[in-house]
């Protein structure tokens, strides 16, 4: 049998790994802005940050999050075969999987399982990681049942991540700059006094 990386780059995904996360994705065939997240309930045990944000349930215990879940859940829920392959995904693996733009993102919390921790070795994972990006491919160029308005701004899970890893960089320097500026500021002070 393949490893997990070997059959991921059979199916063009990429994954990333980083201390308790991975991270696989897939590109979508899809031009237009995108920011939806989805999740299944059972998985959504931790607060989740990005509560506020604009919910709509897809079936029972599936949900999608973002300014365009709305709309994105509606052609979602029509599909039978994305809704199946969305909640293998969510229950079994990933606490999120995320649409932004063209790509696709699964993340998997590997204190809770992996990637290749059943007995397909990753075969399942991918399988309907794939489906999952097909299918929102579908939805993003209108060949799906139920169309989707994809016209509403992209204001969901990727949008607030990029701009927290930006504050916490941005607050890092500035905490080392002020630090900085205090031990100066301390050591000229000191000298001043004797």
């Amino acid at each position: 049998m393949d490893s997990v990386d070997e059959m991921a780059r059979q199916r063009n995904v990429s994954i990333a790994r980083l201390q308790g996360l991975e991270v696989a994705t897939i590109s979508i065939d899809c031009a237009k802005p995108v920011d939806v997240g989805f999740y299944a309930k059972e998985k959504a045990r931790f607060v989740n940050p990005l509560s506020w944000l604009p919910k709509a349930e897809i079936r029972p215990g599936l949900f999608a999050y973002g300014k365009q879940a709305p709309n994105v859940a509606h052609a979602v829920a029509a599909d039978s075969d994305l809704c199946a392959a969305l909640d293998v995904l969510l229950t079994r693996y990933a606490f999120a999987v995320e649409w932004c733009d063209a790509s696709l993102h699964a993340r998997v919390n590997t204190w809770t399982g992996t990637i290749d921790g059943d007995s397909t070795g990753g075969e399942r994972f991918l399988s309907n990681l794939e489906t999952v990006a097909r299918r929102l491919g579908d939805i993003a160029q209108g060949r799906s049942q139920v169309g989707a308005n994809l016209s509403t701004r992209a204001f969901g899970p990727t949008w607030f991540r990029n701009r927290a890893m930006v504050g916490g960089l941005l607050t890092g320097f500035l905490g080392a700059f002020l630090f900085l500026f205090a031990v100066i500021g301390f050591s000229a002070l000191r000298r001043m006094m004797h």
